[in-house]
C-alpha cells in the first residue's frame, strides 16, 4: 500500500524536524529508518540522506551534517521547503555526492598516507631492536 499518494494532497501534518548526529530518521527506508545519522553516515548512505534532505519539506539536518553531506551554503533551501521538480532535485543530489566522494577520496589517500608513516616507524623500530640484540 502506497501511503505517499494517500497524504500528498490531504492536510497530514509532521512537525518541523532537525535531525543531529543522535537522531534517528523514524520513517522511510527500512534498511536505516531504526539507525542513527551518525551510523547512515559510517555506512556511506550519504545518497539517501541528501534526498531526503531536498525532497522532504520538514526535514533538515543540523550544519555540520549539512557539511558533511556536500550540502554547501548556496545549495540549501529554505525549510520547510523542497525541491519539487524532480530533473532540479536530482542534479542537486548528483552535485552534493560529487562533493562528498572528493572527501571520501581525499579522507582514503591521508589514511594511505598514514599507514606508509606508521609502517615505516614500525619497520624502524624492529630493525633498532634487532641491531640491540
Amino acid at each position: 500500500m502506497d501511503l505517499s499518494k494517500e497524504f500528498e494532497n490531504s492536510s497530514y501534518s509532521v512537525n518541523m524536524r532537525k535531525l543531529a548526529r543522535k537522531s534517528r530518521l523514524g520513517f522511510g527506508y527500512e534498511d536505516i529508518k531504526h539507525i542513527t545519522i551518525q551510523d547512515i553516515l559510517i555506512m556511506n548512505k550519504h545518497k539517501q540522506l541528501i534526498s531526503i534532505y531536498f525532497g522532504l519539506d520538514k526535514i533538515t539536518f543540523m550544519d555540520d551534517i549539512l557539511d558533511e553531506l556536500g550540502i554547501t551554503e548556496e545549495m540549501r533551501i529554505e525549510k520547510p521547503g523542497k525541491i519539487r521538480d524532480y530533473p532540479e532535485r536530482d542534479l542537486m543530489v548528483q552535485k552534493a555526492m560529487i562533493t562528498v566522494k572528493s572527501r571520501r577520496k581525499d579522507e582514503v589517500e591521508a589514511y594511505r598516507e598514514m599507514a606508509k608513516i606508521l609502517k615505516a616507524e614500525v619497520d624502524a623500530e624492529a630493525k633498532a631492536a634487532k641491531k640491540k640484540k
